[in-house]
């Protein structure tokens, strides 16, 4: 196979890689303008030092709004990060083995409009990349999407889901 038939996974990863380190540092930003407000607005309020300190402990100990928002930003920034691997690395194999057409597969319960949109829609890897693959944030459902890309001819038929009233 040619070397322009591969995908360049080293773009593909330092671009992922790219952008986790900005998610992560926007996360942090974050903390600590959350954290230098609540400082100013408590000690405003005449809060002691000690008062503050317990007050962010307990914030701390207990995931409240400040540090549960940290751990929660960092928790979905894993799940992007390996979810893009992924995508990456099965991107390579299949470009390896000469697979070039990948059809939009719907997965979950919940399925955005967006993707509902895309359900069976067949293209190749470097045009999903242009309008947007699973997961990468171009949808309503951002990175909570659960689509798939895979191999035409190996494609299942989409799960058709009804609402049941109980």
């Amino acid at each position: 196979m040619a070397e322009t038939e591969i995908l360049e996974i080293n773009k593909h990863i330092d671009s992922a890689t790219m952008i986790i380190e900005i998610q992560l540092a926007s996360a942090v930003e974050k903390t600590v303008v959350d954290l230098e407000t609540l400082i100013a607005q408590m000690r405003t309020a005449g809060a002691t030092d000690d008062v503050i300190r317990e007050v962010l402990q307990r914030d701390l100990e207990q995931g409240g709004r400040i540090f549960g928002g940290l751990r929660s930003q960092f928790r979905a920034t894993g799940d992007f990060g390996v979810s893009q691997m992924s995508n990456i690395g099965s991107a390579y194999e299949m470009a390896s083995e000469g697979l070039t057409e990948f059809q939009w597969q719907t997965a979950g319960t919940k399925i955005c409009d967006d993707c509902k949109g895309r359900s069976g829609d067949t293209k190749s890897w470097q045009e999903w990349e242009m309008v947007g693959l699973p997961a990468t944030g171009w949808s309503v459902c951002g990175s909570h999407c659960k689509c798939t890309l895979v191999p035409t001819g190996t494609a299942i038929s989409p799960i058709k889901v009804q609402n049941l009233a109980y």
